[in-house]
């Protein structure tokens, strides 16, 4: 099954894009899917922390259960 896209769009400041567009070149790296793996990181990331400071697990789930869902 192949996956769904929607567009995306925020601003950046001239010199994060220059830079993130390099880091992404220099590497071989395509931007969109970058940026993707960076988010996924970051919500597993903050579930993790809410997890660790929530004693009720109850209502928290995995990012593989948010993936399945979007």
């Amino acid at each position: 099954m192949a996956k769904k896209t929607v567009s995306f769009s925020t601003t950046l400041s001239k010199e994060c894009k220059s830079s993130l567009s390099k880091f992404c070149l220099k590497r071989g790296l395509k931007l969109n899917a970058f940026l993707e793996e960076i988010i996924w990181d970051r919500l597993e990331e903050e579930m993790d922390i809410e997890i660790a400071q929530n004693s009720d697990h109850g209502d928290l789930t995995d990012l593989k259960d948010v993936k399945k869902r979007a």
